[in-house]
């Protein structure tokens, strides 16, 4: 019995080995296509505002997990707090009215560790707002009708600034790094960041916030774009939720139709509104979790983790219709998305389950083509002044310094993600590892031992895939030279 139950686990193994390799190495086939996953953080206060040689261990810190992206924000208040005398002066990163030390540091050092940076752009000066500014207490500063014109001559100077050809201030003979991912705003969906989200007309509210993104996002990609066509534009990332017609939050998939020219949702029609087609490289969204990775938002608008479809199936109208430029497939950004875990936070869920979560979040979302993910934070917030406040959702938890950090599970998760859900009869294996090459799924027996169940190769992206039959409740593991990622029960979700 024993030696008939290692020959079916050998020829499991061969079978799901064969099955991958054919599927992932066949020329021409759709398999062939299928895309990887960038991993990256969002966190300021690590690589940005941090001492010099605590921005150097965070870094070591992100190279450990295996992220390829940092997001580097920064306000344009903080930029160009003067109003440039003109239009042609506000595009030359020459003049002398920009302020670049905030941003030219973070990139300098985000490439020289090795990393893509992500650049995003918010909070417009007081002189690019528009007229008839309410108070703060109804708009924030900074997110009232952005001016587009200013915002573009903005994107040029930036674009040229880190072309990778400019020259650098501070080391002479050599030239600034050049950036490649460039993000016009944040959650263009909140009040917090732009204004109005409606206006009211004949008793009626009608929304707002679409339009003045439209015109604020196409002209940053003319911007962008002017200096090099290589450059990406990524739209801003919107939020997961929104309210009713009239509140603070617009729904983000009721956002998107909107910024697509689209109406109604199950029907949809295009409808004729002004700056259309709009312009981008990047879908971006933030699909914050009301629970598990694969739990639905119950609102038909809203748009968490499994629901990217909601977004997905109108950008596909969209580029149909012609309201969407440039006519090709646009890829699809998760810049922020994250789970608070217990400890620290005596109110987030326990740091086993963050792990969990996350590399659930990770699989589903890029079965749902998504294929860059982008998480906040690396390290957790120090609870100032209380956790309600702050942010615990770091795969590191936070020590009394940067050294001191210690890895939580989550650790695992982000660097060697694996899931096994049942899908359609099988077990969809998948899976990044540490590196690419070789990459072991074992499944554990009754006794506890751990066997080979398939033998995978993980592609140059470090993505692995596979399948196989197993039942609910089977403990699988992928395993790659010393590295192990964490166990995953097999389930068919919900």
């Amino acid at each position: 019995m024993r030696r008939a139950g290692n020959i079916r686990s050998r020829l499991t193994a061969l079978l799901v080995t064969a099955t991958v390799a054919a599927a992932l190495a066949a020329p021409g086939s759709a398999s062939a296509r299928v895309h990887g996953l960038q991993l990256g953080f969002t966190d300021p206060d690590s690589f940005q505002f941090a001492a010099p040689a605590d921005r150097q261990v965070a870094f070591g810190q992100a190279k450990a997990a295996g992220t390829s992206l940092i997001r580097i924000s920064i306000g344009w208040d903080q930029l160009s707090p003067n109003a440039p005398p003109n239009v042609a002066t506000a595009a030359n990163p020459d003049w002398s009215g920009y302020d670049w030390s905030s941003l030219d540091t973070p990139v300098r050092e985000t490439v020289a560790a090795g990393f893509t940076p992500v650049v995003v752009v918010l909070t417009a000066p007081r002189w690019a707002e528009g007229p008839n500014r309410p108070s703060e207490s109804v708009a924030p500063g900074g997110s009232w009708r952005p001016s587009t014109r200013a915002f573009q001559a903005l994107a040029t100077a930036l674009a040229k600034r880190y072309s990778g050809s400019f020259a650098d201030p501070q080391n002479p003979g050599q030239s600034l790094p050049r950036v490649r991912y460039w993000q016009g705003w944040n959650e263009p969906n909140l009040s917090t960041y732009l204004n109005p989200q409606w206006s009211r007309s004949k008793g009626r509210y009608r929304l707002a916030s679409p339009g003045i993104y439209r015109g604020l996002l196409n002209a940053w990609y003319k911007g962008i774009k002017s200096v090099s066509a290589s450059d990406q534009v990524v739209t801003a990332g919107t939020a997961p939720f929104g309210d009713q017609p009239g509140g603070k939050r617009v729904q983000p998939a009721l956002f998107w139709r909107e910024l697509f020219c689209l109406r109604g949702r199950k029907a949809l029609r295009r409808v004729r509104c002004s700056g259309a087609p709009v312009r981008f490289d990047i879908l971006a969204h933030h699909p914050y979790p009301v629970g598990p990775p694969r739990r639905h938002a119950p609102i038909p608008d809203d748009v968490t983790i499994a629901d990217w479809n909601r977004i997905k199936r109108p950008l596909k109208v969209a580029l149909r219709k012609h309201t969407v430029a440039p006519h090709k497939s646009k890829r699809l950004w998760a810049t922020e998305l994250s789970w608070d875990s217990k400890p620290p936070d005596p109110d987030g869920i326990p740091a086993h389950l963050q792990a969990t979560y996350m590399e659930g979040a990770f699989s589903t979302m890029w079965s749902e083509g998504v294929s860059g993910i982008v998480w906040f934070l690396m390290r957790d917030q120090a609870p100032q002044p209380d956790f309600a406040s702050t942010l615990q959702s770091g795969i590191y938890t936070r020590g009394d310094t940067f050294a001191q950090d210690a890895p939580k599970p989550s650790f695992t998760s982000f660097s060697f993600p694996f899931t096994g859900y049942i899908h359609k009869g099988k077990v969809q294996l998948w899976g990044l590892a540490p590196a690419p090459g070789p990459v072991t799924v074992q499944r554990q027996t009754r006794s506890g031992a751990w066997t080979t169940l398939a033998r995978l190769t993980a592609r140059s992206d470090r993505l692995f895939l596979g399948s196989a039959r197993l039942r609910p409740g089977t403990q699988l593991r992928a395993v790659q030279g010393t590295r192990v990622s964490l166990s995953w029960k097999v389930f068919s979700p919900r």
